[in-house]
């Protein structure tokens, strides 16, 4: 098996911890531990090069974000969601970014839009790669940017963290995420970039609800539960 992480390169030590979090989060969140791979301390700690202590502070925050879970007491793993989690936290975010799209169109300055325009695109770029992982790394930055646009960090990591779950979830169905989706949300996204450059919060609020609507079609499947697909299907037989 190739090595799942790279040496890392710390010059003090309070840092290695951070370091190490920051590589074994990207790693879960580019769909690197396939289900059922559990997270050895002591094999991370070799790859990256460090000692297992902050392997292992650094483990501990990804259970706290619920990234990660222990299962039957053998260890952590990536945290497998269900579906009621994964609908409830995309409406928790649909309530929440039409506020933070608004303030961001008031309050947004130049710096700041020119990082959400770097988000989208390096989402470009994933789609024109078939990166999944890349893809939805710059949807992540992207709704992250509009909430440290705001000015509301408290909401901005709201979301931020709801982000990384639905990801999550998202990685477990990978055909639910193909290109021509990608490239849908790349151009909602600079939908939205466009009314938050021109300082317009009312277009802005339209564009980011459209957008989760748009989400929400492209990944109906995940939407509907076994038992409304039943009760569909048996509309169709009885109007047959």
């Amino acid at each position: 098996m190739e090595p799942t992480f790279r040496p890392l390169m710390v010059d003090r030590v309070p840092r290695y911890r951070e370091a190490a979090y920051a590589a074994i989060k990207e790693a879960i969140l580019n769909g690197q531990f396939e289900p059922g791979r559990p997270l050895i301390e002591e094999q991370i700690a070799a790859e990256l090069q460090i000692s297992r202590t902050p392997v292992r502070e650094a483990l501990a925050i990804l259970q706290h974000e619920q990234l990660l879970s222990p299962r039957g007491g053998r260890g952590l793993y990536v945290r497998e969601l269900t579906r009621e989690e994964f609908v409830a936290m995309f409406i928790a975010n649909e309530a929440v970014e039409p506020y933070l799209v608004r303030r961001a169109a008031r309050l947004a300055t130049a710096e700041q839009l020119a990082e959400i325009k770097s988000a989208i695109d390096r989402g470009k770029e994933a789609a024109d790669h078939h990166n999944i992982g890349g893809a939805l790394r710059s949807g992540r930055d992207f709704h992250r940017l509009v909430g440290v646009a705001a000015d509301n960090m408290p909401l901005a990591q709201f979301v931020s963290g709801n982000e990384e779950r639905t990801d999550l979830y998202l990685l477990s169905y990978e055909k639910a995420v193909d290109v021509p989706g990608m490239r849908a949300s790349n151009r909602e996204h600079e939908a939205i970039f466009h009314a938050l450059a021109e300082g317009d919060p009312e277009a802005a609020v339209r564009l980011v609800i459209y957008h989760s609507q748009s989400v929400r079609e492209r990944l109906a499947m995940l939407f509907t539960s076994e038992t409304e697909k039943q009760r569909s299907a048996g509309s169709i037989l009885v109007g047959g």
